[in-house]
């Protein structure tokens, strides 16, 4: 059985920060955009938030302002931890953007980007 990481657990934040600084894929679409993201667990009332731009990728707990954010109960943070695309989760209605949609959809490649590599994470 798989047990899942939680984004929301400081070492698999910093973890997730430090493989998107030096991921590629997220270099090449931060050069086209710039994007800061918060995540917020309803059920437990946890908030994280990640910004990523050309000068790196920074993480760190708690709220902050945002443009958008993507909120959702405990399970849907865990298929996310697991690997599952943002998009998907968004189109079941298992996680919700919150805020400035179209500053969501302008930066959409770029949190794919960023979200694809939850999956790779084994703090």
């Amino acid at each position: 059985m798989l047990t899942s990481l939680s984004l929301f657990d400081p070492a698999v934040l910093t973890a997730w920060a430090r493989r998107a600084s030096a991921d590629d894929f997220v270099r090449q679409h931060s050069v086209l955009a710039d994007v800061c993201v918060a995540l917020r667990n309803t059920e437990t009332g946890e908030h994280i938030w990640l910004t990523v731009s050309e000068q790196g990728v920074q993480a760190g707990p708690g709220p902050r302002e945002v443009p958008f954010w993507l909120e959702g109960d405990s399970a849907a943070f865990a298929d996310l931890a697991q690997g599952f695309p943002f998009n998907r989760l968004v189109r079941q209605h298992r996680l919700v953007v919150g805020g400035d949609l179209r500053a969501c959809v302008q930066n959409w490649m770029l949190l794919y980007a960023l979200t694809r590599l939850t999956g790779e994470l084994g703090v």
